[in-house]
């Protein structure tokens, strides 16, 4: 089976927030880098994975995804086994708290935390 394809460079949060996931679940992935000095994530051949012209993108066989988030819970249920479930989607009351919690990190934790970064 081809590995995944990431557009993007880990050096961006977004990005990493995806590889993190390939990582922990042992995905094999390839990271196809995409030169924002030269505007490549503006140019049609872009804005085909992504509409926004943003990164990541993300490709696996036929599926196109964007949106960090979105990627990073398909990989974690791609992957998911009766052993490794981090989404706790096999337990009502533990994935709700996954689904607040990821909601937390998206609108409160990253909106702080950003600044910071781009320092």
């Amino acid at each position: 089976m081809a590995p995944v394809k990431v557009f993007g460079s880990a050096a961006f949060t977004n990005v990493a927030r995806v590889l993190v996931c390939l990582e922990e679940v042992g995905a094999d992935y390839e990271v196809v880098d995409i030169d924002f000095p030269t505007k490549q994530h503006k140019k049609p051949e872009h804005l085909a994975r992504n509409p926004f012209g943003e990164i990541p993108a993300f490709q696996d066989g036929d599926l196109m995804l964007f949106e960090s988030r979105a990627i990073a819970k398909y990989i974690l249920r791609k992957y998911r086994t009766d052993e490794v479930d981090m989404l706790r989607e096999s337990n009502l009351k533990e994935v709700v708290m996954v689904d607040v919690w990821t909601e937390v990190e998206a609108h409160q934790y990253n909106k702080a935390l950003a600044p910071i970064f781009m320092e």
